[in-house]
């Protein structure tokens, strides 16, 4: 992806560029940094840009301002803010940024704002036809729903987005409305409940409608069910768990679609079950690429670890793992820099750095 940096701050600019650099696992081309807002538009009528990190606060301009310039000029551009600011958040969504991340830049955030631009060029460049009548359903790390134009759909309520959601994942068996208003409202009475349930039904379904979806919520026998056909990444992800042997292909796909837990940010006592299924079938998944996987493919094993790290990160088997693998390909700086986040990680639940880990640890630095 052709990738281009807008800030004011020439040292937020290096710090930024020598962090995406770093992320191999993305094809990245930096087709120009800029300090100036109006450089940055007339570069980019000449350069064709997939995607902007984009500063906020800058002295010539604000970045909300430079963000609709840009996108007018390439419509198709990805905007990533990057700022020191929270207060913009809300703002940022308003002109359809990617992601939005807090300065200082952490590389766990980066990688996802990156992979949610990296799946967004890959569902904009799908044929057409491929797409009609589609909405998309990202479910993996934050929800938010397409629209079949790709722009992110608004949720009157928050019981509208959850009935939407409820009724998604268990599309395959239409719901008794009686058990709607047990997991929806399960402390208000039933007269109560049955009202909210007929407001919010009609709410969902007039979202689904204004969006070209006819039908999209039948009711037979007191059953309610979602007639739409919505792609997700949730059903990405089940066909990629459900191979029975998984190549280097399958392991990077697998990377790329499990952003983060199954509706991470939605406290919905239904979703744990299918959240915890999902974390420890890819658990299961990478774990055995990792024992299995030789040195010609390095690279994606030292991914495969950081992500099992990262989902459970105060194993310490993987941190052993990781570790292991740091010291076997001499990554002298990154091995002294992970030991100290070890130690700090396990400090948090008050526990010292294993003696494995520690023996190993200094037996690699003894023969340094």
């Amino acid at each position: 992806m052709n990738i281009m940096i807008v800030d004011d701050e020439k040292l937020a600019i290096d710090i930024l560029t020598i962090m995406v650099k770093q992320l191999t696992q993305f094809q990245i081309n930096i087709k120009g940094t800029f300090t100036n807002s109006t450089e940055a538009l007339h570069f980019l009528e000449k350069e064709k840009i997939d995607v902007v990190f984009l500063d906020i606060e800058m002295i010539d301009t604000h970045g909300m301002q430079l963000a609709k310039q840009l996108l007018h000029k390439q419509p198709s551009l990805q905007i990533i803010f990057v700022t020191a600011h929270t207060q913009f958040a809300v703002e940022a969504f308003e002109v359809e940024a990617t992601d939005y991340l807090l300065k200082p830049v952490h590389e766990k955030r980066l990688i996802i704002a990156l992979t949610k631009a990296q799946k967004k060029m890959v569902v904009t460049a799908a044929p057409r036809k491929e797409q009609e009548n589609s909405l998309y359903a990202h479910t993996l790390g934050s929800f938010y729903l397409l629209d079949i134009q790709h722009n992110v759909m608004k949720w009157r309520t928050r019981k509208v987005r959850e009935l939407f959601l409820y009724l998604l994942f268990h599309q395959k068996r239409p719901m008794l409305n009686a058990v709607l208003l047990e997991v929806l409202w399960p402390d208000l009475n039933f007269e109560k409940a049955a009202s909210n349930l007929h407001t919010t039904i009609y709410h969902l379904r007039k979202i689904l409608k204004d969006n070209g979806l006819q039908d999209p919520i039948l009711l037979v026998n007191n059953h309610y069910k979602l007639n739409a056909v919505i792609k997700t990444d949730y059903d990405e992800l089940n066909q990629l768990l459900e191979q029975d042997q998984h190549d280097e292909k399958s392991i990077q796909q697998l990377l790329n679609c499990y952003e983060g837990d199954f509706l991470v940010d939605e406290e919905y006592l239904w979703v744990n079950q299918i959240r915890l299924r999902l974390k420890q079938a890819v658990l299961h998944v990478l774990e055995q690429y990792t024992a299995r996987t030789n040195a010609d493919h390095a690279l994606l094993k030292y991914n495969c670890l950081q992500k099992l790290l990262e989902l459970d990160e105060y194993n310490e088997h993987y941190m052993f793992q990781l570790l292991e693998f740091l010291i076997q390909h001499n990554r002298k700086q990154e091995c002294l820099k992970f030991y100290k986040t070890i130690e700090a990680k396990l400090a948090e639940i008050d526990l010292s750095v294993p003696e494995k880990i520690n023996r190993t640890y200094n037996e690699y630095l003894l023969n340094l």
